[in-house]
């Protein structure tokens, strides 16, 4: 009833007041539990995802918006799992592990904080490739093209699902996570990159038929 109740109030306004067009939805019909991987600048980014993802994934929010009761039973109706980015509990990593073989989706912002420019990935955090190694879980890279604005029409790029492949025979070291880690990025960047070539393909397209068109135009009155 609480969750309903949020839906209502919460995701409905934010689909109408921030549209934004999911593309690649296809992919995550592959699998059915997985670690979705995107880049983080507004608070209103795991609001939108989980106002249009059927069924809701699981999302990793700091520990600190737990501290009111009414938050933290908005946030948990919501299906956040509180983290301590700086000492992560034991607790948190078995839920996470207990979400994750329930064939659940995980949603994770490697940046692990919010970033005002979209590009900017350093500092990942190492979380997100430890889980998916120890879980054996497929990751889906996601990337939002803009920051959300208030009625201007955003994009959340999806791309297809990969393994953390390799890491099984490893010590989990600082240094070997960090590797993972910046596998987990450049798949982001590669989603990022081929939406930009299409985008700028379609651009080049575009100006070239306008320029035919008056070319065609300029030949048609000298004609005359």
């Amino acid at each position: 009833m609480f969750y309903w109740l949020c839906w209502v109030l919460v995701f409905i306004p934010i689909r109408l007041l921030w549209p934004t067009k999911f593309v690649g939805k296809k992919h995550l019909k592959k699998e059915k539990r997985a670690i979705l991987a995107c880049n983080h600048s507004s608070n209103l980014d795991p609001v939108i995802i989980n106002s249009r993802l059927v069924p809701n994934p699981y999302i990793l929010g700091k520990h600190t918006l737990f501290k009111n009761k009414l938050s933290s039973a908005i946030l948990r109706s919501w299906r956040v799992i509180p983290v301590n980015r700086e000492n992560v509990e034991m607790s948190t990593i078995k839920k996470v592990m207990t979400v994750l073989k329930g064939n659940n989706r995980l949603l994770i912002f490697p940046q692990g904080t919010r970033k005002q420019d979209l590009e900017d990935m350093n500092g990942v955090k190492n979380g997100l490739a430890m889980f998916a190694i120890k879980s054996k879980a497929p990751i889906v890279p996601m990337w939002y093209v803009d920051k959300p604005k208030l009625f201007h029409r955003n994009v959340l790029l999806i791309g297809e699902p990969f393994y953390l492949e390799g890491f099984d025979n490893k010590r989990l070291t600082q240094d070997v996570l960090s590797e993972a880690s910046q596998i987990v990025t450049q798949k982001m960047f590669d989603l990022r990159d081929a939406y930009n070539q299409q985008q700028e393909v379609k651009k080049q397209t575009k100006l070239a038929k306008k320029q035919a068109k008056i070319e065609k135009r300029n030949v048609k009155n000298k004609s005359k």
